[in-house]
């Protein structure tokens, strides 16, 4: 080997053990080590700096343990689940839609005691914030070992969500140490920042996790998130950061929707188009509250009807799942008999 090709290899090797030195001293110092906050706006910080969410290297935040989660059959990772015995297992994935309400029980109770004549359990696998991506590590980390005979999915807004940092995908690479700190360095900030799940990456994680659970044996049923985004619902969303200006945010929520749809038409998974439902049902603001978003306790009530209707047949023979039209017509008498209460 000549002198000058002994010179290069030697300054190759001094180059990359300077950036490699710089490196490791970045990860020293803690450079390019962000926040959920960055990340996923002021709401989630606030929940963990009040001990409301707890930080997750695999799920980014989760849940402390709460007295009553046995109760209403709800998950948590720190909690090994209990062991499937002879009754029919519904298992609900989603976010602060499928697990905050108010004055009563979330959907998933409602709907184990719509369905209790079938000797079902309904556990509920739902965190605020949560998006496709999480559920989908959750259930790769724990979920799977409930042996669920049937899963209802229901995610979608956080998705679409502009994250302040990086995208679900790639904070998830750099809380497992996969992405160089150097490369932070350089790296330009996006204007507007990503989705924190591009729609794109929402199809792959929605195919990826019916798949995913139907070789573990479950039948899955798909939900589109009810809307009803009022001028003051959208200014919320534009204050809290979750979209930037410039953004619909009716027609960003509706295209996630519509790929939810899709998701369903071309997997086995059956659809129970909520959306639709309760747009057909013409009261909103009975069924939603003032952000447009979570389900009011009438709300939940009318989602365990609509999915009792749905799973029950589901869970005794295989039939073909109710059209729109027959669901808004099970909701409008579900809105009769509810209001005589």
């Amino acid at each position: 080997m000549s002198e000058t090709g002994k010179k290069l290899i030697l300054l190759t090797m001094a180059v990359l053990l300077s950036l490699g030195a710089v490196e490791v001293l970045l990860r020293v110092i803690g450079y390019g080590t962000i926040t959920p906050e960055m990340n996923f706006g002021v709401n989630t910080q606030m929940a963990l700096d009040k001990g409301r969410f707890l930080p997750d290297r695999d799920l980014f935040w989760k849940l402390p343990v709460h007295p009553l989660d046995k109760q209403w059959h709800a998950v948590n990772p720190d909690v090994r689940v209990p062991p499937k015995g002879d009754r029919r297992r519904i298992l609900v994935m989603g976010d602060s839609c499928s697990r905050l309400s108010t004055a009563i029980p979330p959907y998933s109770v409602l709907l184990e005691d719509s369905l209790g004549s079938l000797d079902v359990e309904v556990f509920n696998a739902a965190v605020p914030g949560y998006t496709t991506w999480q559920g989908r590590a959750w259930w790769a980390r724990q979920l799977r070992a409930l042996q669920s005979d049937q899963v209802v999915v229901y995610y979608g807004w956080n998705d679409h969500w502009r994250a302040t940092g990086l995208t679900d995908r790639d904070y998830a690479r750099r809380l497992q140490g996969k992405s160089l700190r150097l490369g932070l360095l350089f790296r330009k900030k996006p204007n507007p920042p990503p989705m924190r799940v591009p729609a794109e990456a929402y199809r792959d994680n929605l195919l990826t996790l019916v798949n995913d659970l139907e070789r573990g044996g479950a039948s899955v049923t798909l939900v589109t998130a009810p809307s009803h985004l009022t001028q003051e619902a959208r200014a919320r969303i534009l204050q809290t950061r979750y979209l930037v200006r410039g953004d619909d945010a009716q027609a960003i929520h509706d295209q996630y929707q519509a790929i939810t749809r899709e998701v369903a038409a071309i997997t086995d998974a059956d659809l129970l188009d909520a959306a639709a439902v309760f747009a057909a049902m013409g009261e909103p603001k009975s069924l939603l509250m003032r952000d447009g978003i979570h389900l009011t306790d009438k709300g939940h009530r009318l989602m365990a009807t609509l999915l009792a209707g749905q799973l029950g047949p589901e869970l005794s023979a295989r039939g073909p799942a109710p059209d729109i039209a027959a669901l808004a017509a099970r909701g409008r008498a579900f809105m009769q008999t509810d209001g005589e209460r």
